[in-house]
Order: structure tokens, then C-alpha cells, then sequence
């Protein structure tokens, strides 16, 4: 007779942790699949009555596991919020071109299953949206004088929908450097101060 396998002890916020990060790899390399609750606690090790004692139902696992990708994302956006000292907001939000497109790729099948789902998820709270993140970035920008005089909350959300855009076309087979070129020379030129914006026709 197989030996029993034993069970773990973990307290319940371990137990959730564990099966949140299940999904993540779970969605990561398959995208949603069919048999969604059992799918994940195979991965975690767990019984699948464990998954609903967490998690009433996909949706709210689809929100646990959104909002620890959006952690993972807007971490170093809340880091450089939290410094007082004036920044250069516009070269940083160039800088997220690059960082925006590396961490949507690595998703991989997690990218659609989470932001792409035909599920209502509730909404993600303001500490954990980067729209959110970098609306504040602009709005300090504006006022210390490195982001000409936008409507910060506009902005941000026409910047991620740039970045959307490219990342989805670069999944897709679009050249990389390309895309990221002319994202970096569109938000150079929407956004930096007269006095900073490059001169001439837009690089092709």
C-alpha cells in the first residue's frame, strides 16, 4: 500500500498565497484552462474542495491572481513616488516603454486569462494601478516642471493604451525595437517641455 502522503500544515493567508501562486503558473503556461479549479490546486499539491474554501468562485481567483501581477508591476512605480526629490518624470515614463513590454511578454497565457477575460472582475484598487501610478507621476511632473502641462489622468490612460497596443503587436511578430522606438519618440514628444522636445520628423 502507498504511503500517505503527508499533508503540509499552513496557516490560511500560506494556503491562499500557495494556491494564488498555483494559477499564476497555471495561467502562465497553459492560458485558462477548461477544468480551472482543478487545474490549480493539482499544481499547488492541494484537495480541490481547497479551492472554495479560499476562493468562491474563478472570478475571484482571476482577481487575487490580477492583483499580484499588479503588484509585482507597480511596485517600482510606488518606490519612485515615494522619493520627494524632483525627477525626471518624462524620462521615466520613457523608460517604462522597455519595462512595460518585458514583464507583458513574460505573462505569457497569464496576460490574456487575466486582463483579457470575459469575467467581471472587480475593480483594482488605486495603490495597485499603474494608470493610477503614473497619473500621480505626470501630475508631479507638471508641477516640477519636467512634463509640459497635460491632464494627468488622460495621459495615463493614453500611455498605457500606447503600451498596449505595442506589447499586444510585439507578442504578435512586430519588430521589438521598432515599436519601442517610436513609443519612446511619441511620449518624448507629447510629453517633455517645449525646450526638451527632439526637433524634426518623427524617426521611422
Amino acid at each position: 500500500m502507498a504511503e500517505a502522503r503527508t499533508r503540509r500544515r499552513l496557516s490560511p493567508a500560506e494556503r491562499r498565497a500557495e494556491l494564488i501562486d498555483a494559477a499564476v503558473r497555471v495561467l502562465r503556461e497553459q492560458g485558462e484552462p477548461v477544468n480551472r479549479a482543478a487545474a490549480v490546486t493539482a499544481a499547488a499539491g492541494a484537495a480541490k474542495a481547497t479551492f472554495y474554501v479560499y476562493f468562491p468562485s474563478w472570478e475571484d481567483m482571476l482577481a487575487a491572481v490580477r492583483d499580484r501581477v499588479m503588484d509585482d508591476y507597480s511596485a517600482p512605480l510606488r518606490e519612485r513616488l515615494a522619493d520627494d526629490a524632483p525627477g525626471d518624470w518624462w524620462a521615466v515614463l520613457d523608460g517604462e516603454i522597455d519595462r512595460f513590454v518585458d514583464f507583458t511578454l513574460g505573462l505569457g497565457g497569464l496576460h490574456r486569462a487575466v486582463f483579457y477575460s470575459s469575467t467581471e472582475l472587480t475593480p483594482i484598487d488605486e495603490e495597485r494601478s499603474a494608470t493610477t501610478l503614473v497619473a500621480r507621476m505626470i501630475r508631479r511632473g507638471v508641477a516640477e516642471g519636467s512634463v509640459r502641462d497635460v491632464d494627468p489622468d488622460t495621459s495615463a490612460d493614453l500611455f498605457f493604451a500606447a503600451l498596449h497596443a505595442a506589447a499586444d503587436a510585439i507578442a504578435q511578430g512586430g519588430d521589438r525595437d521598432r515599436w519601442c522606438s517610436g513609443l519612446r519618440d511619441l511620449t518624448r514628444r507629447w510629453l517633455a517641455p517645449e525646450t526638451s522636445r527632439p526637433q524634426g520628423p518623427a524617426r521611422q
